[in-house]
């Protein structure tokens, strides 16, 4: 799929993704994975960011992500997500 990249995140609230056109890829992992995520502290500019480029991962630098799982969902027009609060 081709377009615009948001780096890996979490959020701490729900979320509802409503898509009216088109395709949106997401890549979801369990709240359990975040270890294997090196997700930078909370109080780092980039809190909530995990620091590994998911295009091209550093297995040297970030050993842990190669044991990470998660889902992958493409969303096409009409169709809903809803991420609850962990």
């Amino acid at each position: 799929m081709k377009g615009v990249i948001a780096e890996n995140h979490f959020d701490s609230s729900r979320n509802t993704i409503v898509l009216l056109g088109g395709e949106r890829r997401y890549i979801l992992a369990h709240p359990n994975q975040c270890k294997k995520l090196s997700l930078f502290p909370k109080d780092h500019p980039s809190g909530r960011h995990s620091a590994i480029d998911w295009s091209d991962p550093d297995l040297i630098t970030y050993p842990n992500f190669e044991y990470a799982t998660a889902n992958e969902v493409v969303l096409q027009a009409g169709d809903v997500l809803y991420l609850p609060t962990f």
